[in-house]
């Protein structure tokens, strides 16, 4: 089955953040992750099990290859929803404890 990916507010702003970011430092490198983290959510719409469990219910997590960043989704009747997305550096606070 393939989904529809919808990102809330918070996950893309978190997304435009980063590239912006990591644009200031190398462009290339920000081109570079844009396209794996479309890749990865490409690949998610037809396997959207492979995330692993994350610690809130429904929510999984995709630890995107190659860039240090993760996102959190959710499946939601034919969507994969993109709630939260961040470097793997700074844990994301619902896995604080």
């Amino acid at each position: 089955m393939s989904r529809t990916v919808v990102w809330s507010a918070q996950a893309r702003d978190q997304f435009v953040a980063s590239l912006t970011y990591i644009a200031q430092q190398d462009p290339r490198s920000a081109d570079l992750v844009y396209h794996r983290v479309e890749k990865s959510l490409s690949l998610l719409t037809g396997a959207s099990g492979i995330g692993v469990q994350a610690p809130a219910s429904g929510v999984r997590t995709y630890a995107v290859p190659k860039t240090g960043h993760s996102f959190d989704y959710r499946l939601v009747g034919d969507q994969l929803r993109v709630q939260r997305f961040y470097r793997q550096r700074q844990m994301p606070n619902v896995a604080r404890r």
